[in-house]
């Protein structure tokens, strides 16, 4: 489900990529702002969708956690009971009438709360010295009891809130998804209506994916690479499978890269008011599966 939905938040912003390139292209009469709302959205979206995914799988586990802590405690309980009254036929008879079967939460909430309402009844422990209620060993008397099973029904309820909670999400995801998914082909439809084949706009909205990609870019390239006149540079690029582009820039006396282009769809880069001196660049080409290796560095001398 992600991974199509992801692609879909890909192509919402090579649309707004086209749509920079192409001043004319305005698809649905949208506004490039709004196109990144668009965006926007989706991501909150997901995120509020992975959250509650991770939330759910916390209260899951936290749950089998003190589930298996009351049914261990209920098991235990039990069997001493049994031990402690055996000589007691009226006690051992309504002990061996608990219900003993809890594989469920369901099932361990009602067989502990059997033994609770029972604990309150039985007489004092036969073993006891001074005469006094049964406690089932050190640390587990009927409060002890009655804290596992409260703090299991806790962590049951936390969990179906959380369910339910993720259950929301899951839907809004769906459906912005499927919002998604009717403005990318609306879109693209309007804007192979719009332009012919051939013209430079028809070649960036033809640009945009329509299908995830298989495999990541192979490493970018840059070619054509010149300083047609002073402060100026231009330079095309390519990679495999590549279907977006970032362009870094490193100018004189500069120590790392800077990101000058990020997501273009357009295969050409072009600069002017540089300053004179060697102007080194790089290009890394991505697609819906990730970002391929950079390119070698270009220097380009700018007069």
């Amino acid at each position: 489900m992600l991974g199509e939905y992801d692609f879909h938040l890909l192509q919402v912003q090579y649309l707004k990529a086209a749509m920079l390139q192409i001043p004319t292209f305005a698809p649905l009469l949208m506004t490039t702002a709004q196109m990144q709302t668009e965006y926007d959205n989706g991501v909150t979206v997901r995120a509020d969708y992975l959250n509650k995914r991770a939330a759910l799988s916390l209260a899951r586990g936290e749950l089998h956690e003190k589930h298996e802590e009351a049914h261990q405690v209920a098991i235990g309980v039990y069997g001493v009971m049994k031990t402690r009254y055996r000589k007691d036929p009226g006690s051992l008879e309504a002990i061996n009438s608990l219900p003993v079967k809890d594989q469920t939460v369901e099932q361990t909430r009602q067989r502990m709360g059997a033994m609770q309402a029972l604990w309150t009844q039985l007489p004092n422990d036969p073993y006891s010295s001074p005469a006094g209620p049964f406690v089932a060993w050190v640390g587990m008397d009927q409060a002890a009891f009655d804290t596992k099973l409260t703090t299991m029904t806790t962590a049951h309820a936390a969990f179906v809130t959380a369910d339910e909670n993720f259950e929301m999400a899951e839907g809004n995801l769906h459906t912005k998804d499927a919002h998604l998914a009717e403005l990318i082909v609306s879109a693209l439809e309007e804007g192979r209506s719009q332009f012919p084949i051939g013209t430079p706009q028809r070649e960036v909205i033809d640009s945009i994916p329509t299908t995830p990609a298989a495999q990541e870019p192979n490493q970018a390239e840059i070619t054509a690479a010149s300083s047609p006149a002073a402060g100026q540079v231009e330079f095309q690029y390519s990679a495999q499978r590549g279907t977006s582009y970032d362009v870094l820039h490193k100018g004189p006396g500069e120590t790392d890269f800077t990101t000058v282009a990020d997501d273009v769809i357009v295969t050409t880069y072009a600069a002017s008011g540089l300053a004179p001196g060697t102007h080194e660049y790089k290009v890394i080409g991505q697609n819906s599966r990730g970002n391929g290796p950079a390119s070698e560095v270009t220097s380009i001398a700018v007069a």
